[in-house]
């Protein structure tokens, strides 16, 4: 009877809408047009349905109904049909799914009062978000047998990022983000459940409405030297934050199978925006001002000046061992003027404490966007224009970036369904930050205390004007020289995008051919003035990139209307990849004349020229089989197998199958604890792979440079290998999803391990081969872990909501094995090879080592520092782990209130564990630049009185820690003084685990304030249809447990992604905060 009631209820409501407009021409059920009372009746005769609307679903779900003194949706009057929890409504885009679940109570709620209707909202887990998986097919999250995270566009534009990929940190578990730098163009690692591959750079494949696209990161362009790298940005970071409609994670490799020997290291897909989403013409404005502000730096001392370690008055010194400051004393100094006879005077010998944040100032990015779509019955379509302003906290910096974006669908008829996706991206920069030694952060970290940075303004000498630059040491440039003459312009015009045809040949069976195409060309220009210490007479650098992916892909789907309880679906498709890349470099390391950059300006035999080029096909066929069982246990099955190029004839076929399994068990078991609105267990084996780089199995003879007249050329010692197989991942994941007390608490936990075997190195070889190193396959690489995803209601009313979402991740890497002639394989090394980072067996990937000083290796005194006879410590020969840079774990913490219309929301991202090696605390420790170089050096700062070898008396003497040898087999404590910038300059120069750190941290990520303008505003202003402002922070606070100065998430390296944690001179951390308004109308 109360079932009949509300039926009686709801054709009440349906029929007053069909009053208003015909709803028979609305919905679409099976490929034919059905009433609503036709519907109606469905809903009772199957377990779930799918439909569609021809027109916006939203624009039809608002139209009013009124039920006595009440108004209601036709959206609310199917969720008061679910009153008993019997049936389920879930509106998602364009499409509607229903379910008729067994009852959460055993006797059915009463019928609320019309007149005081309180409309519950069903369980959204027991529906089933929709989210989008491989090859761009949307399923509902319960059918999955694996774990996917999705991020909704709010996720990723309400703090905006020009990144769109630093919108995942901390809110994805088992996603590890990290940027290169703190500049807002900075490109971007991602790594998904750890480092699997030694030879790959372990980046996971990126798709953009099912179109593959360039990585994230690209190889960093060389400087002029060769040695330095420029950071160009990511090309992933072209899309705009307003034009993406979600973001979905494909973490294991069942989730990712499809995509085959692309997706090794995980997948991440990308939608961006259509015009479904609003019926009829709609506008959108977004517009953001946001300011950067550096605040982290190095605890710098500003008690004594430029000096030497001697002690004496040389203070024109690149060293900050002089005098002590402010004692009221005039020295002269390196900017001291002429007197009539020649000779320097004196100046006062004070500190200039602001002189590093005096240098760098405040940058700003604006950004707006609008977009103007439209939707009828014939399609739809999405116009959006988007600009980036960014002006860089490094002077005479910036970034510019222009999108433009359409996608569009057409329904040709009832059965033919054409869309597609274009965009074009103008990303340019004037001058982007070099990293390294040709950083400016080093120049200005090096200044010393006594030097005033306003003075350097004018970086020219008077009278000798882009010929001889004016710095304080003659081995260091001058940071403005490096701000304004030593620029990096690039510009990279990208145009990415599809076109798709869908045939619904029958009711349960559909077509769908796509082609899609990413390329982009970046024109880099790098400029070096006379005088530049790395390039005295000048250099100049062109070069030319261009990158090219075409994907046409075909999937033809089956899905029978079977009258039982089982559901079935089936699908075949095809993919054709086809890659090429090209680079074309012209340089000179000298010029001929100052200032003039061009290339007919190169010294006499210092023009270089240098192009190389890369072609990619991979021919791929793939299955996908789904059945499911009374909507509660569903069996997923998929197949690929891929034919690359790069690969030998006789191996280039490779296979890679996943099955995985989902059981609503809170359905399978009809479990009737009121409380349990949820529960899924979820289970999955696949596996994936990765193929080489082009050119990997034969051996070439690259030419090399002239020698005058004559040709050369080069005969590689790196044997390549004919008979290369491809990698193998294979992985095991489980995992539980659950809700209670309607969804206001809920958790998902996943555990997974991944085998990636068949690693593709190089190992040494006897050199009597012909070669020193060989391509083989070999090795096998593990990584385990724990994902735990955690979503809390703790408050909900009508006026004030808490939601909160905690996630935390912990994976375990390690190396299986090797090979059984390789026990030890070295990745690369750093800071002039004193920085190794080494894999052996049994241990992880991520350690890296040193040399140590020498230790007593037993008695009274093992393990202290064996000193030399001067009381210094000795280097050891054999190199020792000081750390690993991957965390032990990591957790994100985000919240948001609610509270009427003000909404606040903050995350948090905490990482625990974890090392990094600081060059710069190397470099600025033994130049007695930072206040740990304090102790020691007077009296007042506990030196010790001493003389020294000319016989003056100093009160700065210090005893390093260890013994000496007394000749006899014993030791004795050490003795022996030594002055203070011995002692920092033996133990911090020379020993690199003194500079290695703790890389845990904790950041108040992103913040927001936003208030939502109600609609006494709205009826106020023509055609606005919703109005929002926010006050917007990123990074706004950084704890870290080495409380150094230096931002452990930015200590990464440009030229490897396989091996990180070196912190170089990147520039200092910076703080964010801003305003944006976003309407619609």
């Amino acid at each position: 009877m109360h079932r009949i009631l509300m039926l009686v209820f709801l054709l009440a409501v349906c029929s007053r809408l069909s009053a208003q407009q015909p709803l028979e021409k609305v919905l679409t059920f099976k490929g034919s047009t059905i009433t609503v009372q036709q519907f109606i009746q469905q809903v009772k005769s199957q377990q779930q349905l799918q439909f569609t609307f021809d027109e916006d679903v939203n624009a039809l779900l608002s139209r009013t109904v009124h039920i006595r003194r009440n108004t209601v949706s036709l959206k609310e009057a199917l969720d008061w049909l679910a009153t008993d929890a019997s049936i389920h409504c879930r509106i998602l885009n364009n499409y509607a799914i229903l379910s008729v679940m067994p009852a959460h109570q055993k006797t059915p709620a009463a019928k609320p009062d019309p007149a005081s209707l309180e409309l519950p909202q069903p369980s959204t887990k027991a529906l089933g978000e929709v989210v989008v998986t491989a090859l761009g097919i949307k399923k509902s999250e319960r059918n999955l047998g694996y774990s996917v995270a999705q991020l909704s566009s709010k996720d990723v534009s309400d703090v905006p990022q020009p990144n769109v990929l630093n919108s995942l940190a901390a809110r994805v578990p088992g996603v590890n983000i990290r940027s290169t730098g703190s500049d807002p163009g900075s490109s971007v690692m991602v790594t998904i459940r750890g480092q699997s591959s030694i030879s790959k750079d372990n980046q996971p494949l990126y798709v953009v409405d099912g179109v593959p696209v360039a990585p994230a990161i690209q190889n960093p362009a060389q400087a002029v030297d060769g040695k330095q790298t420029i950071d160009y940005g990511s090309p992933i970071s072209d899309i705009s934050a307003d034009d993406i409609a979600s973001i979905t994670v494909l973490k294991g490799a069942s989730a990712a199978a499809l995509y085959g020997s692309r997706a090794g290291s995980g997948v991440i897909l990308i939608t961006t925006k259509s015009g479904a989403a609003k019926k009829g013409l709609g506008v959108s404005f977004n517009s953001s001002a946001v300011f950067d502000k550096a605040w982290m730096f190095p605890h710098f001392q500003h008690e004594y000046g430029s000096g030497d370690w001697t002690g004496s008055d040389n203070t024109i010194s690149t060293g900050a061992w002089g005098p002590k400051l402010n004692t009221g004393r005039k020295l002269v100094q390196w900017n001291s003027p002429l007197d009539e006879n020649g000779d320097p005077l004196p100046l006062d010998w004070v500190a200039y404490p602001d002189r590093i944040k005096d240098f760098f100032r405040t940058g700003h990015t604006f950004t707006n966007n609008i977009a103007v779509s439209k939707s009828g019955d014939a399609g739809n379509f999405r116009l959006s224009y988007g600009n980036l302003q960014n002006r860089g906290i490094v002077p005479n910096t910036d970034l510019k970036r222009d999108n433009l974006t359409f996608s569009g669908t057409y329904h040709l008829n009832k059965s033919i369904h054409l869309s597609t996706n274009l965009a074009y991206t103008n990303n340019r920069s004037a001058n982007r930050p070099s990293a390294y030694t040709e950083s400016v952060t080093m120049q200005v970290y090096k200044l010393t205390p006594n030097v005033n940075i306003h003075a350097l303004r004018n970086y020219w000498i008077p009278g000798k004007e882009g010929l001889q630059q004016y710095n304080p040491y003659s081995t260091d440039d001058n940071p403005y020289l490096i701000a304004y003459e030593e620029t990096n312009s690039y510009t990279r015009n990208r145009m990415t995008g599809n076109v798709q045809a869908s045939f619904d040949i029958r009711p349960d069976l559909t077509l769908m051919l796509r082609t899609g195409l990413d390329y982009y060309a970046l024109s880099e220009d790098q400029r070096r003035p006379f005088s530049a210490k790395r390039n005295p007479k000048g250099a100049y650098v062109l070069e030319n990139d261009n990158f090219k992916e075409q994907n046409s892909d075909f999937l033809l789907t089956y899905k029978p209307n079977l009258k039982s309880d089982f559901k079935v679906s089936v699908a075949v498709g095809g993919n054709r990849m086809d890659q090429e890349s090209s680079s074309n470099q012209q340089s000179t390391g000298s010029l001929t004349l100052p200032g003039v950059y061009n290339l007919s300006n190169a010294a006499a035999g210092a023009l270089v020229n240098t192009q190389s080029f890369r072609k990619k096909r991979i021919n791929s066929l793939y299955g996908i089989g789904e059945v499911s069982y009374h909507n509660y246990l569903f069996l997923n099955l998929t197949a690929r197998n891929d034919w690359s190029s790069t690969l030998p004839k006789e191996n280039n076929s490779y296979f890679y199958p996943s099955v995985s399994l989902s059981a609503i068990l809170s359905d399978m078991l009809n479990i009737k604890w009121q409380d349990l609105s949820y529960l899924k267990l979820r289970a999955n084996w696949s596996q994936v792979g990765a193929d080489t780089d082009p050119y990997q199995l034969y051996n070439t003879v690259p030419f090399d440079t002239d020698w005058g007249s004559v040709k050369r050329a080069t005969i590689s010692f790196n044997q390549k290998n004919s008979l290369l197989k491809p990698e193998i991942a294979t992985s095991y994941e489980a995992g539980v999803d659950a809700s209670f007390f309607k969804d206001r608490v809920g958790f998902n936990i996943t555990w997974y391990k991944t085998n990636n075997r068949n690693q593709i190195i190089q190992v040494p070889t006897t050199i009597a081969s012909g070669a020193s190193t060989m391509l083989i396959n070999a090795g096998n690489i593990q990584n385990s872990g724990w994902e735990i995803g955690l979503n809390l209601v703790p408050v909900k009313s009508t006026a004030f909501t808490w939601k909160s979402d905690i996630n935390f991740t912990r994976n375990v890497n390690k190396v299986i094995e090797l090979t059984p002639a390789v026990t030890s394989y070295m990745l690369g090394s750093t800071d002039g090879s004193n920085i190794e980072y080494l894999i052996k067996e049994g241990t992880k990937m991520g350690d890296f080592y040193t040399r140590s000083w020498v230790k007593v290796k037993e008695g009274a005194y093992a393990g202290q520092a064996l000193l030399n006879s001067n009381g210094l410590q000795q280097q050891d020969a054999d190199f020792v782990k000081i750390g690993n840079y991957n965390p032990d774990f990591m957790v994100g913490f985000n919240n948001n209130f609610r509270y009427k219309n003000l909404s606040c929301n903050f995350l948090i991202d905490w990482r625990k564990g974890g090392s990094y090696y600081s060059y710069v605390a190397k470099s600025l420790i033994q130049d007695g630049r930072t206040t740990n170089t304090l102790r020691g050096r007077d009296a007042a700062h506990g030196g010790l009185t001493w003389t020294d070898a000319n016989g003056t008396v100093r009160d700065d003497g210090m005893i390093m820690e260890g013994v000496i040898a007394n000749g006899d087999g014993t030791y004795k404590p050490n003795d022996v003084i030594i002055d203070a910038a011995t002692y920092y300059d033996n133990k911090y120069w020379k020993y690199y685990e003194n500079e290695t750190y703790s890389a845990t941290y904790v950041k108040l990520k992103e913040v927001s304030l936003t208030y939502a303008f109600g609609r006494s505003v709205m009826q106020r202003i023509p055609f606005l249809s919703n109005l929002s402002l926010s006050l917007i922070g990123n990074n706004l606070y950084t704890w870290a447990a080495a409380k150094n100065g230096y931002d452990p998430e930015i200590t990464m390296s440009l030229s490897n992604q396989r091996y990180q944690g070196v912190g170089h001179w990147t520039l200092p951390g910076t703080r964010s905060y801003g305003a944006k308004l976003s309407c619609n109308f």
